[in-house]
């Protein structure tokens, strides 16, 4: 999140759609160039790069690139290195570099056609798939990694602009406010762990039946539990919040509702940011209330 964050917060973003045109082409030659017969259609979606399906030599693939900057290379290079950690090469299949006519180049990561995934997972299998990916990557520390740090001080800053701008009541800000402190106290007592920052539903795929969380570009050094916590937040998963929103972290349950009062908090001002939440039918003050308000 954190990544998108700084996206919509920069005056000088890049016009993702021209440079997915760009990038076309080269990813076209490059494939080619092998001697395989290759087709590259651009994919729909994606804030922080360029991506695309493609038919290699018969057989259908997920290319992924990423924005002009070194930044966003090594976001891209250490999801590479995550995935090869989780899944060895069954789910990164190549890894490459596009020269650019600019005489830049760009970091293209191969996979196979993942598929959604067919119904959606129940608590206990979000729970316990990420705490699996944090097993798997305990001893993992990829260059670039975010802090927690940096998630209490865009915090602050979506505190302040919602507050000003009317979309959070006074008592709901006096709230979230207690809560972020609260979590900034307990931080060092805190089950470290590296957290995907993303851990949604739409990152969570399959491939041949088997799951596989992909999309580690925001990847930080959070703690354990936060994954979950986050998961809870998308808004098809609202109906678990009321049962399942406490005692399965084994964090207490004042941290719980703190880092759900957070990670609201952060989408509501990426939302605010991007101009998305005037299509939102939820508004940031009832969904951060709604985490206050749970029972627990």
């Amino acid at each position: 999140m954190l990544s998108k964050i700084a996206f919509f917060e920069a005056d000088d973003r890049p016009d993702i759609a021209a440079d997915r045109a760009r990038l076309l082409p080269a990813l076209q030659h490059h494939l080619q160039s092998f001697g395989r017969n290759a087709t590259v259609m651009p994919a729909p979606g994606g804030t922080l790069g360029a991506c695309y399906n493609a038919d290699v030599s018969g057989e259908k693939r997920f290319l992924k690139t990423h924005l002009p900057g070194a930044r966003a290379r090594a976001s891209l290079a250490k999801e590479a290195e995550i995935l090869a950690q989780l899944y060895g090469n069954t789910t990164l299949l190549e890894r490459f570099e596009i020269p650019l006519s600019d005489g830049t180049v760009r970091l293209c990561l191969m996979m196979p056609a993942l598929t959604p995934l067919t119904a959606p997972i129940q608590p206990a299998e979000a729970v316990a798939m990420a705490a699996e990916c944090s097993e798997r990557l305990a001893d993992r520390r990829p260059d670039g990694l975010a802090s927690f740090e940096h998630y209490l001080a865009s915090a602050a800053k979506a505190l302040a602009m919602l507050s000003s701008r009317g979309l959070l009541a006074q008592s709901t800000a006096i709230g979230v406010r207690r809560l972020i402190a609260l979590l900034a106290e307990r931080l060092p007592h805190l089950p470290e762990a590296l957290c995907h920052g993303d851990f949604g539903p739409k990152n969570i795929m399959l491939q041949e039946g088997a799951p596989r969380v992909i999309d580690w570009e925001d990847a930080f050094r959070g703690f354990a539990g936060y994954d979950y916590l986050y998961w809870l937040t998308f808004m098809e998963n609202r109906p678990f919040l009321q049962k399942d929103a406490f005692g399965r972290t084994g964090l207490s349950p004042d941290i719980e509702r703190a880092i759900l009062a957070l990670v609201v908090l952060l989408k509501s001002y990426l939302a605010v940011l991007s101009g998305e939440h005037l299509k939102h039918a939820v508004s940031a003050e009832d969904r951060i209330a709604g985490i206050l308000d749970l029972p627990g």
